[in-house]
């Protein structure tokens, strides 16, 4: 299995396709380690999805393109470069939504925790990436930068994935985490909305494109300036917005909490760790002061396994998960700080550090 170590990959202004081509020819083998681990997972949870994957996948890259035809060229672009199909890199990037068009799973044991702390001398956005334990050797960063537009974009992700989360140079922060919902049916892929709210310069605007996108299925994104904070349940059919007081400390993990999402959430496969996790965030919401208590909160071990850098691995499970990374961004700062696996568990943890200039 390939292992990456956490690199930095630069886009340039050759465009979309051409930066997605080189993405694709640069992690070719990994690429197809990933499609193959996924689409392995996918149809081990849901194997009535066999006879379409070809079909469900063509119609979430045509919605895909019609929302970002800039993104699905980088989509073609990864595709090209790495020897896969389309298809593939659909289900590399958007194999946990195919889930939720026609449900038939269960151990549903994946999940995030995010946050955002922000006070009169601190202002910090953060999650983990609870993912399958596979992914963990895959996870990478993109660096985009426009000089033409002033423009900068670091990118959370995995391997021929546009993106699991972000943050800008205008202090816009997009987190994710998954809620597992019954309303689930073929729209964009997920990741392709976390790239285009990257592209925003106002929380106002990144409110509007999720409330507006049409999505596959349900997720959490935490979205931050730096001077609000808010968490956007989002599915299909529902859509709320939390926190009515967007300064302090608030988080999410993996169920509803919505009154409006609770009614399309999937109460047989809710993440088996989300109310532990949510449970020991509340147990430490006081002592979040700083960058340094974000950061020991989301490296926290209490109640292991089931703890914020969760190792939960149940017997029996088809989709064992484990905290894989995680990110934070420290507005005060301006650095962008991000990590592959458990320092506390890991031979192989990775660590790094890029400083953010913001445009204020």
């Amino acid at each position: 299995m390939t292992d990456l170590n956490l690199p930095i990959f630069k886009y340039d202004a050759s465009g979309p396709y051409e930066n997605g081509l080189k993405h694709g020819e640069t992690f070719k083998e990994a690429i197809k380690e990933l499609v193959k681990i996924r689409t392995s997972l996918l149809l081990k949870r849901s194997p009535h999805l066999k006879d379409k994957l070809d079909e469900f996948a063509q119609l979430q890259f045509e919605e895909t393109m019609k929302f970002d035809a800039a993104l699905a060229q980088e989509l073609e672009g990864i595709a090209k470069g790495s020897d896969t199909t389309v298809r593939d890199i659909i289900i590399l990037n958007n194999y946990t939504d195919f889930r939720d068009i026609q449900l038939d799973y269960d151990n549903q044991d994946e999940g995030c925790t995010s946050v955002s702390y922000i006070d009169e001398t601190n202002s910090i956005a953060a999650q983990t990436w609870d993912m399958h334990q596979s992914a963990k050797n895959y996870l990478m960063l993109i660096d985009i930068v426009d000089e033409a537009k002033g423009t900068r974009q670091l990118i959370y992700t995995v391997c021929g994935c546009l993106g699991l989360m972000a943050v800008n140079n205008h202090g816009q922060f997009i987190g994710v985490n998954n809620i597992n919902v019954v309303d689930g049916v073929n729209g964009i892929i997920w990741p392709a909305l976390i790239r285009k709210a990257a592209q925003r310069d106002k929380l106002e605007e990144v409110g509007k494109l999720l409330m507006e996108a049409p999505i596959t299925s349900g997720h959490n994104y935490l979205i931050s300036d730096g001077k609000s904070a808010f968490n956007y349940e989002i599915t299909p059919t529902q859509k709320e917005i939390l926190n009515s007081d967007p300064k302090g400390l608030i988080f999410h993990t993996n169920h509803c909490l919505g009154k409006k999402i609770k009614t399309v959430e999937d109460p047989n496969n809710i993440s088996k760790t989300t109310h532990a996790r949510f449970d020991l965030v509340s147990k430490y919401k006081n002592e979040i002061s700083d960058e340094a208590s974000v950061m020991s909160l989301l490296m926290s071990h209490d109640g292991h396994p089931i703890s914020i850098c969760s190792h939960f691995a149940p017997e029996g499970a088809k989709d064992p998960s484990q905290t894989c990374g995680g990110a934070l961004f420290n507005y005060q700062t301006q650095v962008f700080k991000a990590w592959r696996g458990c320092k506390k568990y890991d031979k192989n943890f990775e660590y790094v550090e890029i400083h953010l200039p913001l445009i204020l």
